[in-house]
């Protein structure tokens, strides 16, 4: 009997020191997918903080570019096809979306001949327009327009 006893001891002793190792393994992985949660948090902490200084950076140089092309803008005395930002936009007509859709020609109300306006003559919305038309994306829009990233998808969705 005591045999007996002596061996479900050892088997209960066997069994609690396999559950206290399943019981560790377990706690350990629970332990590194904490810190893998925190460490994915910090990264994406650091990203959007990334990203929200950069957006700060351009709005600044946009800011700065402001009082520049308000001062030109003055100096031509209304030459320019330029606007300022707080005047209000005209109603748009059927010349203007036959202008954006159908290739950029503007229709001859009299029936007259269709010119083609130069890029340099339209305004910065409607060159954003025929560029994104041609596949362009938002950055090199920028580039070539020599204006911020953010300016211009401001601009694309104000208009919009």
């Amino acid at each position: 009997m005591t045999n007996l006893f002596l061996v479900i001891n050892f088997a209960i002793s066997l069994l609690a020191i396999f559950l206290v190792i399943i019981l560790y393994i377990k706690f350990s992985n629970v332990q590194q997918l904490e810190q893998d949660y925190h460490k994915l948090l910090k990264e994406a902490e650091e990203t959007i903080g990334s990203y929200v200084y950069e957006l700060k950076e351009e709005n600044e140089a946009f800011l700065a570019k402001l009082p520049e092309r308000n001062k030109v803008v003055k100096e031509q005395s209304g030459n320019s096809t330029e606007r300022l930002i707080d005047e209000k936009e005209p109603e748009i007509t059927q010349d203007d979306i036959n202008a954006l859709l159908g290739g950029r020609v503007p229709s001859d109300s009299k029936g007259k001949n269709e010119k083609k306006i130069a890029f340099e003559e339209l305004s910065t919305y409607e060159q954003v327009a025929i560029l994104l038309e041609e596949g362009h994306s938002m950055e090199e829009i920028a580039k070539k327009l020599d204006k911020g990233k953010t300016e211009i998808e401001l601009l694309w969705k104000i208009r919009q």
